[in-house]
This record gives structure tokens, sequence and C-alpha cells, in this order.
């Protein structure tokens, strides 16, 4: 063999050695992305299970947990600052959630003092009442809000070219 068909065998090799670096490179950075979506859309999740456990926790009889839903709840709020655009409202919904939730809880601590007092029972019965209602359509306005960053309507799945 002869050192200019040499080079060109090296040449050649070191060519399809580069594309192939070439597509490992791509195939990671695209599998990086992916991930990185995945953890955001994790996050974001957390932040509506995080509203809506508690709106199921205030409905339910069994309230032994609302406190820990509570906080969850505030820590789902603060981060609601930055995982989302200001713009579609999703940090203000969850503030309104999150105040009917301390209505709730308030109403809650009062029952288990066991401190009746007919005039301010109801004036709590009427303010947990309305608390519930107005979760219930934040809720649902917090649904609609986070509809396109939880929709997995645009989705592709991972292809290598």
């Amino acid at each position: 063999m002869e050192s200019s068909q040499v080079t060109v065998i090296v040449s050649v090799v070191g060519g399809v050695v580069g594309l192939i670096a070439l597509t490992v490179a791509w195939s990671q950075m695209r599998i990086a992305s992916a991930k990185t979506k995945l953890d955001l859309y994790n996050k974001r999740f957390n932040v509506y299970l995080a509203a809506l456990e508690y709106y199921q926790y205030a409905y339910s009889d069994k309230r032994v947990d609302l406190k820990q839903k509570a906080e969850k709840l505030t820590h789902a709020y603060r981060e609601t600052k930055f995982l989302f655009n200001s713009k579609d409202g999703i940090y203000e919904t969850l503030g309104k959630i999150q105040k009917g939730a301390s209505i709730v809880r308030a109403y809650d601590e009062y029952r288990r003092e066991n401190k009746y007092d007919v005039n301010r029972e109801g004036v709590f019965a009427i303010r947990h009442r309305d608390a519930l209602l107005e979760m219930e359509k934040d809720i649902l306005a917090l649904e609609e809000q986070l509809g396109k960053y939880l929709s997995f309507h645009n989705v592709r799945g991972w292809t290598i070219f």
C-alpha cells in the first residue's frame, strides 16, 4: 500500500468515527433536553397536585393531615412564582386557594377547641362554606391556566434524527 492510500483510508475512518461521535453527541443532547423538560413538567404538575390534594382534604370528613397539606400548598405557592409566566395568573390563583385554605384551617382549629359559641359558630361555618366554594372555582381556574403547561397534545416522541 502506498502512503496516499493509507492517508485516504485513515481520513475515511476518521470521518466515519467523527460522524458516529456527532450522532452520539446529538442523541445525548436530545435526551438531556427531554430530561430537563420532564423535570420541569413534574415540578409544575406537583404544584397542581398540592392544590388539588388540599382541596380534596378540605372537603373530606377526615382532615387529619390538613396542616401537612397546607404546608405543601404553601411550598407550591412559593415555587409557582419561578415555574410559570407571571402573565398567566397562576401565582395569583394559588394565592386565592391558599387564602381559602387558611379559612378552612381556622375553622378546623376552632371546632377542635370545642369552644362552642352560637354567634361565632354561624359566622365561621358560613366563611368555611364560602371558602370551600371559592376554592372549587379557583381549582377549576387553575386547571385552565395550567393547561398549556401540562398538556401532552403537542408532545412528540424521541427519534434519532
